[in-house]
């Protein structure tokens, strides 16, 4: 059940000030118009209107569904928030909070008891896991804590319209071998495009918004990689992972997986893998220091062809985006994200509170 002033929905339209307003205020507005008919108002004195306009428009143009909670007496926006279009993989109960498993996604997602609609929310969900269907899942940005959910207003379509795949997991040996100084020159032209928490647009890599995207990021990496002549690989990572950061306000993220580009890099007689990950790293590592950061002892690793996109946990279904028409969709929408945590109270990262080895 949505908040009692609170709109979730697509776009119609986006006038730059209140036609129905005869007075100067009407041009202190952007006035948005929604396909359902309701209204709401953009204060462009508010120091979040041009951060909240910029994605608002983004999200008119591609007709994504997004969620704004308004002041009753004046139609004006007070909080905004993107909700994701998903399926519902697991639900599990949590001592007084039920983490819910969305796909796809790496991020913990919670649904706390005390939530007022916590019974109507937790059908919702449960309905969605039996019938495979999509929802609009809202959640707090930084607790990931959910907020309200819905059923899909087109639940026909595929949630993330990927395509199976035979690719599997292959032989280390198809990977290009490349020298150190070559990893780090790589690692550095990845990094290069990290994008502006406030400003970022495409094709910027949004690396300083960690919670979640994982499998965009990884896939763009590869992208430019393969670009400059050199074939990567992918590691995958799955467990109950933890990894302290200083681009969460909260100071750390929790995934159930996590995936990254590697590289082979000459050792000796031989080669060893080294992993390329600027949301955790600021230099490539190896998979030992990469798995260890993230904080579970008996995590499961599994090596794969970097045209993977996604895998699932037991490897049995895996899809790729050879169009990179997916892994821009997922930029695009942690990029907004990132936007989003910038214009809240916590401000942009890196967060100086947050101590970090």
């Amino acid at each position: 059940m949505a908040k009692p002033h609170s709109i979730i929905g697509i776009i119609k339209e986006i006038s730059p000030s209140v036609k129905r307003l005869k007075t100067r205020d009407a041009e202190r507005y952007e006035e948005i118009n929604f396909q359902d008919g309701k209204i709401s108002l953009l204060d462009k004195t508010d120091p979040k209107s041009e951060i909240w306009s910029d994605i608002l428009h983004s999200s008119y143009q591609s007709q994504s569904p997004v969620y704004v909670e308004i002041d009753p007496n004046t139609q004006v926006i007070t909080e905004f928030l993107l909700p994701l279009k998903v399926k519902v993989s697991e639900i599990s109960s949590i001592n007084d909070t039920v983490k819910v498993e969305l796909f796809i996604s790496q991020a913990h997602h919670y649904l706390k008891r005390s939530n007022p609609d916590f019974t109507s929310l937790l059908e919702i969900l449960q309905n969605a896991k039996e019938k495979n269907s999509n929802v609009l899942v809202t959640e707090n940005h930084e607790t990931h804590e959910i907020i309200n959910v819905q059923p899909s207003p087109n639940n026909n379509s595929t949630t993330t319209e990927l395509f199976e795949s035979p690719s599997a997991p292959i032989s280390p040996f198809a990977a290009t071998v490349v020298t150190i100084q070559k990893a780090n020159e790589l690692f550095q032209l990845v990094n290069s495009t990290t994008c502006s928490p406030t400003k970022g647009t495409a094709p910027c890599i949004p690396f300083l918004y960690p919670d979640d995207g994982c499998w965009g990021r990884a896939h763009e990496m590869c992208r430019l990689l393969l670009k400059t002549g050199v074939v990567p690989q992918k590691v995958w990572i799955y467990g109950n992972l933890r990894v302290a950061t200083k681009n969460n306000p909260l100071c750390e993220v929790r995934w159930g997986w996590h995936v990254a580009p590697t590289l082979r890099v000459h050792s000796g007689s031989g080669s060893r893998i080294q992993v390329i990950d600027p949301s955790c790293f600021t230099r490539p590592v190896t998979q030992t220091q990469w798995v260890n950061i993230q904080g579970d002892p008996s995590p499961m690793i599994v090596m794969s062809d970097a045209s993977v996109f996604h895998r699932s946990r037991n490897g049995n279904i895996i899809y790729d985006d050879n169009s990179y028409s997916q892994t821009k969709r997922v930029l695009d929408t942690y990029r907004n994200y990132l936007k989003l945590r910038s214009a809240s109270s916590s401000g942009p990262p890196p967060y100086s509170h947050c101590i970090t080895t």
